[in-house]
């Protein structure tokens, strides 16, 4: 499945919305992690969705989103999804007693998922460029 997602600059970063599911937004510090926020929602927002039975409507067309004058100077991505369970994968990891303590301390104090944390360090990660020469 693919809908449009509209982003918007705020004062600390970029707004997502979905046109198509007015109640579904998001939010990213920059471009990058507005759109790894914007596929996150989106799938978990759609899994709820069909859990609950409901219909999804057909995804309206960016090119006639964009046409709409409401819509003037906004950004439009489209988000695809599977909106199965499968968007999300489990992986095995593996790392020192002592460094996975000490994120698990940070998590704790800030009340954050460690899987938010290690998304969030991966992100933080390639937008430095950590491991180039």
């Amino acid at each position: 499945m693919q809908y449009v997602a509209f982003f918007e600059q705020e004062k600390h970063g970029l707004s997502v919305t979905f046109p198509d599911f007015p109640e579904c937004t998001s939010f990213g510090e920059d471009l990058d992690e507005a759109v790894d926020n914007a596929h996150e929602a989106l799938t978990m927002y759609l899994e709820d969705r069909i859990q609950s039975g409901e219909l999804l409507p057909e995804p309206s067309k960016k090119k006639v989103l964009l046409a709409q004058p409401e819509n003037e100077g906004k950004k439009a991505i489209n988000i695809s999804v599977q909106g199965d369970g499968s968007d999300f994968e489990e992986f095995e990891m593996v790392m020192h007693v002592h460094l996975l303590a000490r994120i698990e301390k940070y998590c704790r104090q800030y009340g954050v998922s460690p899987a938010d944390f290690l998304a969030a360090a991966s992100r933080l990660a390639i937008k430095t460029d950590i491991f180039a020469a």
